[in-house]
């Protein structure tokens, strides 16, 4: 489905919240509170469980008699973000995990606006701050200096699953999000299929929510385990040959050094033997960027630091 045109472009926007939990009941009460707080005339909130069993379901039907509760069957991962989005009523989603908080009641608002402005926009990403209000760094994924660019908005390369919305249709004609990824990569996976169909996808500091990273938590083998595996199962899905073996190159390299920093090549390996026995499986769902497709990707990171800047940013803000 191509961008709006004609009078769609003036008819008002209709916004649906949808927040993500897995065994969370406490931050998934915080959240829901918050989207309860906007000021803009949202058409639902829907929370959609990931089958929890600490009793968060529970919580939103004794509390919340006024969001719609989707309960998943078994735990999804981010593809649970899928069900709420088909279940949404309005023309906008807004995709939250449950420990991301709107931080003013405007904020559903303030989104809208920019997808009125921008009418080729498929995702708008939204900007992710720690306790302190300050940019959270290790939330960056978008192709550009944060330092230097954290308070413009560009079109980016990437989709902040849990910090973001959609336009519904575009979400579900592309398919959404892979269900074998699990967890991790799936915004490079879904940013790459929209960008292949000439839309576009937003960064924007005009919405700022909060990230409730909650700091005893060390990064897990899950990580390395999970990215290495789905870095190379997104190019195979994504990429022609050579693209897809340049990027499966550094992203193992990364990976691969940061598992040994870490002591998790143990993950690392496991990943690895589990790529290779699923990459039938994301090759019979492969649908490589086109040539105009990588023109825009190439647009769009044009101001990309380089991979020696990168690596060292990772290194120290997302797995250390």
């Amino acid at each position: 489905m191509g961008p709006p045109t004609g009078p769609e472009l003036s008819a008002p926007l209709t916004a649906s919240i949808s927040i993500l939990n897995y065994q969370r009941r406490d931050a998934l009460r915080r959240s829901l509170n918050a989207a309860r707080d906007q000021r803009y005339g949202v058409l639902e909130i829907i929370a959609v469980d990931n089958a929890s069993t600490d009793g968060s379901a529970e919580m939103v039907r004794d509390e919340f008699p006024d969001v719609r509760l989707v309960q998943l069957p078994k735990n999804v991962g981010a593809a649970g973000r899928n069900a709420g989005v088909a279940a949404a009523k309005g023309d906008i989603v807004f995709t939250l995990d449950n420990d991301v908080l709107f931080r003013t009641p405007d904020d559903v608002r303030h989104a809208l606006a920019v997808f009125r402005c921008r009418p080729r926009a498929a995702v708008v990403n939204f900007k992710i701050v720690d306790a302190t209000g300050g940019l959270s760094r290790r939330d960056w994924c978008h192709p550009r200096d944060a330092r230097r660019w954290s308070e413009s908005e560009f079109a980016t390369d990437y989709i902040l699953e849990g910090a973001s919305a959609c336009r519904r249709d575009t979400f579900l004609a592309a398919g959404g999000y892979w269900e074998p990824l699990f967890i991790g990569h799936e915004g490079w996976d879904l940013a790459f299929r929209l960008i292949n169909a000439g839309h576009e996808l937003i960064y924007t500091p005009a919405v700022r929510v909060q990230h409730m990273v909650d700091p005893t938590v060390r990064p897990s083998s899950r990580i390395y385990y999970t990215f290495t595996r789905n870095a190379i199962w997104v190019a195979l899905r994504n990429h022609r040959p050579m693209p897809a073996i340049r990027c499966i190159a550094q992203d193992l390299a990364l990976m691969g050094f940061a598992a040994l920093r870490a002591g998790e090549l143990d993950a690392f390996r496991r990943a690895i033997i589990d790529a290779v026995r699923g990459a039938r499986a994301a090759l019979g769902t492969r649908t490589p960027l086109s040539a105009d497709g990588y023109a825009r990707l190439h647009a769009v990171r044009a101001l990309k630091p380089g991979l020696v800047a990168r690596t060292v940013r990772h290194l120290r803000e997302r797995l250390i």
